[in-house]
């Protein structure tokens, strides 16, 4: 117990670190980072997409790291595996054991037979982009559409397919406020998402790609592996709940039997729902 409490400490610790970083970004930029960017329109069959950890990076001490990033390339090319296949301890939870098939212990993406993405750099903390967008606002009694959340990507949205970046979202837009409103939480084992055949058909574990952000439709450790994963909910190995990082850079414990309703409140930025602060 001694040994868990120490992990959770320092995994809370990564998440302020994580806070930090993201409120350096808003800092310098007045506005929070994109969960996902796109190097061009989606309609164009060679874009690709990176994500907002990999976005911070300068902005969390790793500007070293960030310069070795060259953008005009996919991020599992040749011209960036070096770079993103580097394991930022900041972005691991010390307590994460229950990993997926394709993830090893010292946090590398592996076993994926050659195919892009061997070697990647992985992640425990997921971008919350907002509450299900089918799922009804308390507040209003209408579903919450798309793009609800803190670190936004393009899905959803009117015209998504000529969109680079999402819309900005400034802090004057959170009007739940910023400590009310969650931006990111553990999912916590991820690797590699590979069919029956073998074929990699996502790299969500990856902190780089895209991928890592998700609507929130579960509550706390609801689902298990692989499905948690595959879905990308809140989950960790933390006995009792998991952690997550609000928009004002406070860490929260969230524990399992929280309401998934309540859960989905505090990840919509504008829902106007009536709930007690975060950490009460």
């Amino acid at each position: 117990m001694a040994r868990e409490s120490a992990r959770r400490s320092s995994c809370q610790n990564n998440l302020r670190q994580v806070g930090v970083g993201i409120l350096n970004y808003e800092s310098a930029h007045s506005k929070f980072p994109p969960g996902k960017r796109w190097s061009g329109p989606r309609s164009d069959p060679n874009t690709f997409d990176f994500a907002w950890a990999c976005i911070i990076l300068n902005h969390l001490e790793e500007e070293a790291l960030y310069d070795k990033i060259d953008f005009n390339f996919r991020l599992v090319s040749p011209e960036n595996i070096t770079a993103t296949s580097q394991v930022i301890s900041t972005y691991l939870c010390p307590s994460a054991s229950t990993l997926e098939e394709h993830r090893s212990p010292g946090g590398f993406i592996q076993g994926l037979g050659g195919q892009p993405g061997e070697g990647l750099g992985c992640i425990d903390y997921l971008g919350i982009s907002g509450p299900d967008k089918g799922k009804t606002n308390p507040a209003s009694g209408v579903d919450y559409g798309p793009q609800r959340g803190m670190l936004l990507g393009t899905k959803g949205l009117e015209k998504e397919d000529t969109l680079i970046d999402p819309p900005a979202v400034t802090a004057a837009k959170v009007i739940d406020g910023l400590s009310n409103t969650l931006m990111v939480a553990e999912c916590s084992g991820r690797g590699a998402d590979v069919n029956s055949q073998g074929e990699v058909k996502g790299l969500t574990g990856a902190w780089a790609l895209g991928g890592n952000i998700t609507h929130i439709k579960k509550g706390i450790n609801d689902e298990e592996p692989p499905k948690v994963w595959d879905k990308e909910r809140v989950f960790s190995d933390h006995p009792g709940g998991a952690n997550s990082l609000a928009a004002d850079g406070s860490v929260h414990f969230l524990i399992d039997d929280m309401d998934p309703s309540l859960l989905r409140s505090y990840c919509s930025r504008n829902g106007e729902e009536v709930v007690e602060a975060l950490g009460q």
